[in-house]
């Protein structure tokens, strides 16, 4: 019995270290994914950053970001990618090669709207698993298929109106520890 409860504890730390490894995919309001707080209120041109954030090292990823139906006053234009091994677009499932092994944060692609005017506050944006290969999934530097989280975005009206959440930075035990030290 001891050994099943220690063989499966194992099973769990392994497969989240490997979500840690293969980080998070994002949509943030600038391209160092330091702000999911995203913009939609005036009319005009609007553009959110998809960054590959909180990994050791990558190769690629896949995902989509289809514009939600609260955006209902934006019309999607187009994507521009970082890099120029890419299948697909936000909307429908895209598939981004890196050319080389990569450190995060990694700026994936810009996604590019017309705003027709303001759109809902609180309006949650997703970036969700590839539609065909599931995921959101992330090829390591050592060429292992990963599943990585997928991160969200937020259109507040004022900012900060709606929580967002960017993602955490990786730690250990013992950093987290020394937070409650007396």
């Amino acid at each position: 019995m001891k050994k099943a409860l220690l063989l499966t504890m194992f099973l769990m730390l392994g497969a989240s270290m490997a979500f840690a490894q293969a980080g998070s995919i994002g949509i943030f309001a600038n391209p160092a994914a330091t702000d999911c707080n995203l913009v939609a209120a005036a009319q005009g041109l609007g553009a959110y950053y998809i960054v590959h954030v909180n990994t050791p090292g990558a190769v690629g990823c896949e995902y989509s970001a289809p514009k939600p139906a609260c955006m209902s006053l934006a019309q999607w234009l187009s994507d521009t990618n970082a890099f120029p091994v890419s299948i697909g677009n936000s909307q429908t499932g895209v598939s981004v090669g890196y050319g080389t092994c990569r450190v995060a944060p990694i700026l994936v692609q810009t996604i590019s709207f017309f705003i027709l005017g303001p759109n809902p506050t609180c309006c949650r944006y997703p970036v969700l698993p590839h539609p065909i290969n599931g995921g959101p999934n992330v090829v390591d530097c050592a060429d292992n298929l990963l599943i990585a989280t997928g991160g969200q975005g937020i259109i507040n009206m004022v900012v900060g109106q709606c929580v967002c959440d960017v993602p955490v930075q990786d730690t250990t035990w013992g950093q987290v520890k020394a937070l409650y030290t007396e």
